[in-house]
């Protein structure tokens, strides 16, 4: 590609138990983008302390508890889940991710087990 138009890989950059990953390679260094395709769920429950996410559904529609509450989406939908907030997903979606800051691992808390599904 080149500097301005971009493209996800074919390849997943990382895989969980219920999603595959694929990270953007772009220059800005504040925030990363990831498209997930989700087949079951995110597997354990995150909190991230310093990074918020932003996810955009692109097709399917799944189930998003943040805290204590529970939220249906469908394509079109826009979750933003500010540090600091636990959360976990579940459903069969493509999803858009953009963090702010850069993800790094020393700030997600990884907590119990999905119970979405």
């Amino acid at each position: 590609m080149n500097n301005y138009v971009k493209e996800f890989s074919n390849e997943p950059s990382f895989t969980r138990d219920g999603f595959d990953g694929y990270i953007l390679d772009i220059k800005n260094e504040n925030i990363v983008i990831t498209y997930e395709k989700v087949y079951k769920g995110h597997d354990k429950y995150c909190t991230n302390t310093k990074i918020t996410h932003i996810y955009y559904v692109l097709s399917g529609n799944g189930k998003f508890k943040i805290k204590n509450d529970i939220y249906e989406v469908k394509k079109g939908n826009i979750i933003e889940i500010p540090p600091n907030t636990k959360f976990i997903f579940a459903g069969e979606m493509e999803l858009l991710l953009i963090m702010n800051p850069k993800f790094k691992a020393e700030y997600e808390i990884v907590g119990e087990g999905n119970d979405l599904y």
